[in-house]
């Protein structure tokens, strides 16, 4: 048996780049897990998701609310101590994140950055000063990945999952299908929908937006890199639409695929969402706009291909099959593919990525991440047929390839 000497000698110096791929950080992050929750006792599993989770998101928003990253990593972002940390951001040194030393006599100054510190999101190198970690410069350069814990924590994800217990208790724990009637109109005492919702507050849409960019740039594997696009452009014909990507939001994943296909012509590629999601959008001359609604009948047809990104995880099957029974009707049979970039819950040890978006559509929308049997079974229920699957072992959603049935 190892001792504890051992065990933390040999994770000395281990980070995010010390693998050759990321498929093996990620299979080391999950071994990783797996022994960090065999080490727990179950006092520290409750301690952990009761006490330092929120009070650790407490301390991050503030810091970033006061511009304490932004700031230090602005100026260099070397060794700080707390005062001058809060010199940098023009607040008196008595601010909650900063005791001096006259105010705590043990000299142990800091109290936000002292909270993240003890979770390693900023490092200690000596007493009262910190050097940044790759997280802080991340958060400080990059306004939407800072901007997940604004109004997408506080507005959606923490209230939508701290009433869900006792929503559905109240329903007699029936598994909720109905995104007009579900947790979020129980959180909110409306009857609004999450769309509604974010749609009357602006600053709540904005940051739910710079959420989703951010979930699809850091922990997402680019779509491109799951499935062959090249076949895509190899045999397209040059007068039809290459990709039509519907729903698209801010084109993010068409961008992608024009990074990986630059030569292709301007206006091939077809961005799809709704007028107010489209509006004020700047983007490359080579992305054709075209607002659209789902629900109603797909006005492109013959495309090279349809794609989906994160759309039918929203809804439940009856109007799932409503948005692609549309596109299969815009479908050339032989030609025209459809893919469907989404999670699959694995019938065996799921990736707990996977299942924390699950229980995220149930709070939010009554919806659910499906399994493969229910993502064929819907595919087929609305005139195509699955092709393949394209599934890569470290990637969190898959490509689901179809055609229209002739």
């Amino acid at each position: 048996m190892a001792s504890a000497d051992q065990l933390i000698g040999a994770l000395e110096g281990l980070d995010a780049n010390s693998f050759v791929s990321e498929a093996e950080r990620v299979r080391a992050m999950d071994a990783l897990t797996l022994a960090l929750s065999k080490v727990h006792k179950p006092w520290d599993i409750v301690w952990q998701h009761c006490w330092v989770n929120p009070a650790t998101n407490a301390c991050v928003k503030t810091l970033i609310d006061a511009g304490v990253f932004s700031k230090w990593i602005k100026t260099g972002g070397g060794e700080k101590t707390c005062a001058e940390l809060a010199e940098l951001t023009g607040i008196d040194v008595t601010y909650p994140f900063c005791l001096t030393l006259e105010e705590h006599s043990d000299g142990d100054a800091g109290r936000m950055i002292r909270q993240i510190s003890g979770q390693n999101l900023v490092i200690e190198t000596a007493e009262d000063t910190y050097k940044p970690t790759p997280w802080v410069h991340a958060l400080a350069e990059d306004q939407a990945l800072a901007n997940v814990y604004g109004e997408f924590y506080g507005f959606v994800n923490s209230p939508m999952f701290r009433t869900l217990p006792a929503y559905l208790k109240k329903t007699g724990y029936k598994v909720p299908t109905n995104p007009n009637d579900c947790n979020w109109q129980f959180m909110r005492g409306s009857d609004e929908n999450l769309f509604q919702s974010l749609g009357a507050n602006p600053a709540a849409a904005r940051e739910f937006n710079d959420a989703m960019e951010s979930h699809s740039k850091h922990n997402l594997t680019p779509w491109v890199d799951v499935y062959p696009t090249e076949t895509l452009v190899k045999e397209s014909k040059p007068d039809r639409p290459l990709v039509v990507d519907v729903g698209g939001s801010k084109g993010h994943d068409l961008t992608k695929f024009h990074l990986r296909h630059p030569n292709i012509p301007e206006g091939s590629l077809v961005l799809q969402d709704l007028p107010d999601i489209l509006k004020e959008l700047t983007i490359d001359d080579t992305i054709s706009i075209h607002p659209h609604d789902f629900f109603k009948p797909q006005p492109v047809k013959g495309a090279r291909a349809y794609f989906m990104h994160n759309v039918l995880h929203d809804w439940e099957d009856t109007k799932a099959k409503q948005i692609l029974s549309h596109l299969a009707e815009a479908m050339e049979p032989g030609y025209s593919k459809l893919l469907i970039h989404e999670s699959l819950v694995s019938s065996v040890k799921p990736l707990a990525r996977v299942t924390t978006s699950d229980i995220t559509m149930m709070a939010c929308l009554g919806a659910k991440e499906r399994t493969e049997a229910e993502w064929r079974a819907l595919v087929e229920s609305s005139g195509l047929k699955v092709l393949k699957i394209w599934r890569p072992r470290h990637s969190v959603e898959s490509v689901i390839e179809a055609e229209r049935v002739l």
